[in-house]
């Protein structure tokens, strides 16, 4: 079950008209979690770099952590999720969203395919398929 869900990730990045290539920088696999890092270079130049960690439970994947970071090619950020438990005083804690200039915002609990639909509202779509 934990392989399949990190499998469905990479399809999803396959598949994605906005990422051009991308790099599993860490993949684990347990018997009750799982844990994955890529980094993603996108259509325009940009970088979506981002980490999961599922765990197994009652026969159902819980996506317990994760991080999406969002930057330009010159590294300025763009946007990055997550749910540290941090930033206690956003409504929507711990899910929140880091926006320019150090500000942190609500954000609704996020997963790969809604970040790449924002993304995909925000970048060219790429001509090719791979």
């Amino acid at each position: 079950m934990i392989e399949n869900y990190l499998d469905d990730i990479i399809h999803e990045l396959i598949v994605s008209r906005v990422v051009s290539s991308f790099k599993v920088l860490k993949r684990e696999v347990g018997e009750e979690d799982g844990y994955i890092r890529i980094k993603c270079n996108l259509s325009n130049g940009d970088v979506l770099e981002f980490a999961e960690y599922i765990h197994f439970r009652k026969n159902t994947i819980n996506l317990e952590t994760y991080n999406f970071h969002w930057q330009s090619a010159d590294s300025t950020l763009a946007k990055r999720w997550d749910n540290v438990k941090h930033h206690k005083d956003v409504s929507t804690y711990p899910y929140h969203l880091h926006i320019p200039h150090g500000k942190v915002i609500e954000s609704e609990p996020m997963s790969l395919k809604k970040i790449l639909l924002e993304i995909e509202k925000t970048l060219p779509i790429k001509e090719t398929e791979k």
